[in-house]
């Protein structure tokens, strides 16, 4: 957990969240791998209209750690069905059991404006591409204990095929729940990659979305590539874990610390920081919104080449 993960794991405090903010994000995202032939991508663009998601709306998590993002995540796809009025939510986090064994669970199933009743699996992931990498197992987790190979193939080969299977169509009839005809994957979140030339480097032919969207990471030993000595002002802010998903989107009026500030927070944290970049002209202008990252502590594998 970051420092403020900490802070809010030793007062015990509610977590507040206007996942409104989120699915806002949400509408604007891409998947982080393109369609297959055989997966198809799910585009949250074709449920509903930005315009048509207006009002707050807030949930309400514990505390960490039993904060989790998936479910906050999944809060914002319900939210997104439930603006929605050509999309029904038929089943959300079924879990199939038979008398020997659990099988699995569907994350949702629903019905869409043909009236077809879909399979939809969901998953928010924020990796970081290794120094030198070229391929899906070199992008890791921020804390190095998953990576996108393994979690695309679980849900290509596992997750998506389970509704299709006959125990588990068998166990929804069981349940009265219409079965499904189609299967869709709506896989998103951000990739990260090296500080000094996070904006050009391109991995191709692995299946990675072209569109997807990406940010920096750099470890503690190379901060110093943040600071500006000419040129605009920057500003900082670290975002607690339940704003990682909408990011910027949570802070309207932005209120950014300075590049000293910073890393004496991250430095002295050995958790990944997820951090927002903002930068302004001068002291008279409004701090604007310029990208996002990842710090992390030195020497932690497997992030350094």
């Amino acid at each position: 957990m970051g420092q403020q993960d900490q802070k809010n794991h030793h007062s015990g405090s509610p977590i507040k969240v206007d996942i409104q903010q989120d699915v806002n994000w949400l509408l604007q995202s891409q998947p982080l791998i393109s369609a297959t032939p055989e997966v198809t991508i799910y585009k949250p663009q074709d449920t509903v209209h930005e315009n048509d998601l207006s009002s707050m709306c807030l949930c309400t998590y514990p505390a960490q750690p039993a904060y989790r993002l998936g479910k906050h995540f999944e809060d914002c796809v319900d939210r997104l069905f439930a603006s929605s009025s050509t999309n029904n939510i038929i089943a959300r986090n079924l879990v199939i059991q038979t008398p020997e064994r659990t099988l699995g669970e569907l994350d949702l199933i629903y019905q869409n404006k043909s009236s077809e009743i879909v399979h939809l699996e969901l998953a928010i992931k924020f990796y970081l591409l290794k120094k030198g990498g070229t391929q899906l197992i070199d992008f890791v987790g921020p804390a190095g204990h998953d990576r996108l190979d393994l979690k695309w193939d679980r849900l290509r080969q596992h997750q998506l095929p389970l509704s299709q299977t006959a125990e588990v169509l068998d166990f929804l009839q069981q349940q009265h729940v219409p079965l499904p005809t189609r299967q869709q994957l709506l896989l998103t979140g951000m990739l990260f990659y090296a500080y000094e030339n996070w904006q050009s480097t391109v991995v191709e032919n692995i299946g990675l979305n072209p569109q997807h969207q990406r940010g920096w990471w750099l470890e503690h030993h190379e901060a110093a590539q943040l600071k500006t000595i000419h040129g605009p002002q920057r500003g900082f802010i670290i975002l607690p874990k339940w704003h990682w998903i909408g990011g910027p989107k949570h802070y309207s009026e932005p209120q950014p610390i300075c590049y000293n500030e910073l890393i004496l927070r991250t430095t002295a944290d050995p958790w990944p920081n997820m951090v927002l970049m903002y930068e302004r002209t001068d002291r008279t202008q409004s701090w604007v919104f310029k990208n996002r990252g990842l710090m992390l502590a030195t020497k932690k594998p497997p992030l350094v080449s």
